[in-house]
């Protein structure tokens, strides 16, 4: 029995043996002590929680208080693999799909290139974008989880991934243009932006440039930004990535944007998506890319 209530009934033996008035003013007190004994640790306890919700969005909340029924451990890889596979399957259809339409539309529209016979001299801009006359998305996965991407606007990307137990998602964005370059030889691409959002453990964010000569099919891709998990606070990315081209040859130039996300244990996403409870938005604003003659 607790300490409180042993010395209760000590003193209702005490009003017994005595009847005084003033023992039952003593009990009066003691259990008053009693309750507020059993009430001080629940009370401590819900001021220790922590309400911050700085750089937090509706998607932190969500994956939080995530709660799933987990299978054994070699079941549960057992079904994210299938998940995974079928989601990876849905990449690969999209970009080769992706690949066709940008094969197609060099063949249908006037693409801009040197004066023919011109020689660009060496460290010269041939070509500068701000934004991309042509821009495109796709989005799939499998499981439990949710993704998508898109431009609300000429120069920004929202792109974001999460996925629940087992789930695998994934989600594109990319803008490109043409060019046909005068001269042979190794060009620069220098690459401008700037990322806000957040990757927990389990996901990834790719961003990449890739130059496709329509002439043969032949994509060449680097990924200039591919970061491990944590908090984005609009950080800038400038990259700078070498390339050789040939005169003559059609070549789309293209900035893409990639998140995934993959749960086998826990709950997990890449959001460049979602806005915060301050009101920051989540995303990937495109500066510029330029084409340089080296």
């Amino acid at each position: 029995m607790h300490k409180p209530f042993r010395l209760l009934n000590k003193y209702r033996r005490l009003q017994n043996l005595e009847g005084g008035r003033s023992h039952k003013k003593s009990i009066s007190i003691l259990v008053v002590v009693c309750l507020l004994l059993s009430l001080a640790v629940p009370v401590a306890y819900s001021h220790n929680v922590s309400s911050s919700r700085d750089n937090l969005s509706p998607w932190d909340i969500l994956l939080q208080n995530n709660a799933d029924n987990v299978l054994p451990l070699d079941e549960g890889i057992k079904e994210f693999n299938k998940n995974k596979a079928i989601a990876d399957q849905q990449k690969a259809e999209a970009e080769d799909k992706a690949l066709q339409e940008i094969l197609q539309r060099a063949k249908a529209f006037p693409i801009s290139s040197d004066a023919p016979g011109t020689v660009s001299p060496a460290a010269t801009q041939i070509k500068y974008w701000t934004w991309f006359p042509y821009r495109s998305q796709s989005k799939g996965g499998s499981g439990v989880g949710w993704s998508n991407a898109y431009w609300p606007s000429i120069g920004t990307i929202y792109n974001g991934s999460r996925a629940e137990i087992y789930g695998s998602f994934w989600a594109k964005a990319w803008g490109y243009d043409y060019y046909i370059p005068s001269t042979t030889g190794n060009y620069s691409i220098i690459t401008d932006f700037n990322v806000t959002g957040s990757i927990w453990s389990g996901s990834s964010l790719a961003v990449r440039v890739k130059v496709a000569d329509t002439t043969n099919g032949q994509t060449i891709t680097r990924t200039i930004f591919n970061p491990t998990s944590g908090y984005f606070d609009n950080q800038r990315v400038t990259s700078t990535e070498q390339f050789y081209l040939y005169a003559g040859h059609r070549y789309s130039f293209m900035f893409e944007t990639e998140t995934n996300a993959g749960a086998v244990v826990s709950a997990t996403m890449a959001d460049f998506y979602s806005k915060e409870f301050d009101g920051t938005q989540r995303k990937i604003v495109f500066n510029s890319m330029g084409l340089y003659r080296n």
